[in-house]
This record gives C-alpha cells, sequence and structure tokens, in this order.
C-alpha cells in the first residue's frame, strides 16, 4: 500500500495548520511542547522533540482551552530536523473551564 492509498482510506479530512500545543504524557516522560501538523474530526499529527511510544495516553490542551485526552497510534522520525512525528486518535474532546 502506499501514501496516498493510506491517505485516501481515511474516514475523515486532515487539514493542515501550525498551532503549538502542551502535552503531558505523564511518568518519566513528563510535559513538553509540539506542533499540530494536521488536524482531522478523529485525530491529528504533532512534530515535537519528546521521545513517545504508540499506545500512550496523552493530555493535550491548545491555546483555545481545548482539552484532548488521546492516544500515539504512530511513530516516526521528520527527516533532518530532529523532530518527530506522532499520530494521535482522540478519545475525548472538550474545553476547560474558564473563570
Amino acid at each position: 500500500m502506499t501514501i496516498t492509498d493510506a491517505r485516501e482510506q481515511r474516514r475523515h479530512q486532515r487539514f493542515p495548520v501550525g498551532i503549538t500545543l502542551d502535552i503531558n504524557a505523564g511518568g518519566s516522560v513528563g510535559r513538553f511542547r509540539g506542533t499540530i501538523a494536521e488536524v482531522s474530526a478523529s485525530g491529528m499529527t504533532f512534530k515535537t522533540d519528546a521521545e513517545l511510544e504508540e499506545g500512550m495516553t496523552l493530555h493535550l490542551k491548545l491555546p483555545n482551552k481545548m482539552d484532548i485526552r488521546g492516544e500515539v497510534r504512530s511513530a516516526g522520525s521528520n527527516g533532518t530536523s530532529g523532530l518527530r512525528r506522532y499520530g494521535v486518535r482522540f478519545h475525548k474532546v472538550g474545553y476547560l473551564p474558564t473563570n
């Protein structure tokens, strides 16, 4: 299967973005930042220098107060930039309360 074939089989259209988000992986990985590369109704890909593993649960916070819990579904390098690229499937999406 080629990359083009895989993209054509996606359930939801993906949209390119460049938003920075805060990520909490818990445990020894802790908190770090990343940049969203693409987002869809069911997940996203983001780039970061942190080392994550498939299956990890992440808590993601976007600047608009959106709070997302998701699972790392894919991991890979992003060429020579030193950043890694991760695919996350959303489990829960909501907004943080504002005071």
